[in-house]
């Protein structure tokens, strides 16, 4: 495992994240609003667009019992932002828990050498969801436009996962080139076609082929599994008279079509 900083150690065990800033920017957030006393200076230096700083507090403020940040008008610069005793408290308790983290995690490996290396496998197998195909990968390119951005996800050794989303949602996930992602994917939401192999072009960005490997028959719908490589599977629900029409069978061939829109990104907060 490579050397990794005290910070990094806690993010990757706490926030699922090898990224320093990916995980626990909201934390940071708190702590520069503690230290500077304004939210467009505090998300200045979290390196946050002051909507995106703005949406964090009204977040944070929601989940908790008590607001954390409050506005604090008058003074020479117009007011400002401060932490409520509720807000200093959460942030003096993560401050806490986050050097004591750090000893633990050191001490861990210590004992056991290596064992740090599990933690993404750990995080990857407790995360549950109702999306039937879940795929965990690296952003490798963010191409922005005025109303969607495509993020591009490295998923295994040859497989990416192209997925389209709103700016909005870009900046709330704190996507960047280099962080970790899930790709989630409703089985109703993929196509299957028959094994084409780019044989022709669709207007689906996202398409994996594979052999099928198991298919479960309903009354009306049958749920098709099939190996895509990578390591990776995927399921599909489609009708009886499809599976039928494609000549759907247990060592045979298919591809599956996924619109870009239809792909959920998450990351692990």
């Amino acid at each position: 495992m490579s050397e990794l900083n005290s910070e990094q150690l806690v993010q990757t065990f706490l926030m699922g994240s090898k990224q320093s800033q990916s995980g626990q920017r909201r934390l940071e957030l708190l702590n520069k609003i503690a230290s500077l006393g304004s939210l467009s200076a505090a998300a200045k230096a979290c390196g946050m667009s002051y909507k995106g700083a703005w949406q964090a507090v009204e977040a944070m403020n929601q989940a908790a019992e008590d607001n954390l940040v409050v506005a604090q008008k008058g003074g020479s610069g117009g007011g400002g932002m401060v932490l409520t005793p509720a807000g200093q408290s959460l942030l003096a308790a993560y401050q806490l828990f986050s050097e004591q983290m750090q000893h633990w995690m050191r001490e861990l490996e210590n004992i056991s050498p290596g064992v740090l290396s599990q933690l993404e496998i750990m995080r990857k197998v407790s995360m549950k969801t109702s999306a039937r195909n879940l795929f965990h990968g690296t952003v490798t390119q963010i191409n922005n436009g005025a109303v969607n951005s495509e993020v591009i996800l490295a998923v295994g050794n040859e497989m990416q996962v192209v997925a389209q989303i709103t700016p909005d949602s870009l900046e709330r996930l704190g996507l960047e080139v280099g962080s970790d992602a899930y790709a989630l994917i409703k089985a109703s939401w993929v196509i299957l076609t028959e094994d084409i192999q780019g044989s022709f072009k669709t207007s689906a960005r996202n398409e994996f082929c594979g052999e099928v490997l198991a298919i479960e028959v309903g009354a009306v719908n049958s749920d098709v599994t099939f190996d895509i490589g990578s390591g990776q599977k995927m399921s599909a629900i489609v009708s009886n008279q499809s599976v039928e029409s494609l000549g759907l069978k247990v060592g045979g061939r298919c591809c599956a079509l996924v619109k870009e829109s239809h792909i959920l990104l998450a990351v692990a907060d």
